[in-house]
């Protein structure tokens, strides 16, 4: 899949493209290696020792995720190649996700960063089973690795296909619909529709393997089903940020001269006449016309109620470092995207060291809800 993230844990850069893992990616990954060597290798392949299993079916889950990693860097080699900047993959629980920095700025680059991805897999997949060819009965555990993991990148690829958004299939959908109507929101809208219809399939299907006795497998095909539906439903809602926003500027949004805090203001004066007279969720920390910091609800937070008497807004502020700043002429969504990635609510904008205004989180959100209500047709119509 090619798409967009959560917390997780930087692993290495390969070729410029930092890999990451979700913390939920190690629950799939002790899942799978349980799953191999405590059942299906033993099962399939029996008369081996126990520590065998174990060693062939930690080979089989490291290739299976190693399979996943090159799947999502084929999505962004070709990206990259084609100007669609690729920076980061994360893998987690439903696979791996390479994360576009914006939408394909064309239907024939997003067919072919969607459409190289299973073609990689499958070209994986062939090169498994030459070695489970060459192997023969001679290394029966290790020919059942390998022919495993051709049928499991198969499978990957096929599922992969699916025409739901946003599978690789469904942006192979989508890159169709926008070369033929030529518009990019309304080919994501009906594409991320078979997303969420293949999603509701998935559920069923789970349901009936659940009535049938297949309990895991059952709940499995649900999970991926829920994961489906929501994916594409945030990715749909992404892409309409990203419409909205596109050619904003922080200078255009922000809020110009926004309230300050000194910082040798006591925490609890902070509270009374700022956060609760003006109802905002932070504030920028100036001193002699310098910014210092930003303070939110969520240090304050973390202030003991008995403290906040001699605690000041120095003592618990957020210090300012480039991760807190804009520039004025910077792009909203950039702003938007160093909001996620610094875990902050809001930016100083600063412009030659001054501050000249705040961006916040839901100050873009209302921008973005404002241009929905504006593009949508009026009742009646």
């Amino acid at each position: 899949m090619a798409s967009g993230e959560t917390k997780s844990i930087e692993l290495l850069k390969v070729a410029g493209v930092q890999v990451a893992v979700d913390y939920s990616w190690l629950v799939i990954f002790l899942l799978v290696l349980w799953s191999l060597s405590a059942g299906y290798f033993p099962q399939e392949y029996p008369g081996h020792q126990t520590v065998n299993y174990w060693i062939v079916g930690l080979v089989a889950t490291l290739l299976f995720f190693a399979s996943v990693l090159l799947h999502e860097l084929a999505h962004a080699a070709m990206a990259n190649r084609l100007g669609d900047n690729i920076d980061r993959i994360t893998l987690f629980i439903f696979g791996g996700m390479a994360r576009l920095s914006s939408e394909p700025k064309s239907a024939a680059n997003e067919f072919k960063i969607a459409g190289v991805g299973p073609l990689s897999s499958l070209l994986i997949a062939l090169i498994f089973w030459l070695i489970a060819s060459a192997l023969g009965p001679a290394g029966a555990l290790w020919t059942a690795v390998f022919r495993y993991l051709a049928f499991i990148n198969v499978a990957l690829a096929l599922f992969n296909l699916l025409p739901g958004f946003p599978l690789d299939g469904g942006r192979l959908l989508r890159a169709l619909l926008w070369k033929r109507w030529g518009d990019l929101p309304r080919a994501t809208a009906r594409a991320a529709q078979w997303g969420g219809g293949i999603g509701w399939g998935l559920i069923g299907l789970g349901a009936l393997e659940i009535f049938g006795g297949a309990l895991v497998g059952g709940l499995w095909l649900i999970f991926i089903g829920l994961f489906l539906r929501g994916a594409a439903a945030s990715d749909y809602q992404g892409m309409i940020v990203e419409q909205a926003l596109g050619h904003i500027r922080v200078r255009d949004i922000m809020t110009r001269e926004p309230v300050t805090l000194a910082p040798e203001l006591p925490v609890g004066e902070a509270i009374e006449q700022y956060f609760l007279r003006f109802g905002y969720g932070g504030f920028p920390v100036v001193s002699e016309g310098r910014v210092l910091g930003v303070l939110s609800l969520s240090q304050v937070r973390h202030c003991k109620p008995q403290e906040r008497a001699h605690q000041t807004v120095r003592d618990i502020m957020l210090a300012l470092g480039p991760e807190l700043e804009v520039r004025p002429q910077a792009g909203a969504l950039d702003a938007i995207r160093k909001m996620n990635e610094a875990n902050s609510g809001r930016l100083v904008v600063v412009d030659e060291g001054k501050l000249v205004g705040l961006i916040t989180r839901t100050g873009v959100a209302r921008i973005v809800q404002t241009n929905a209500q504006l593009a949508a047709p009026a009742p009646g119509n």
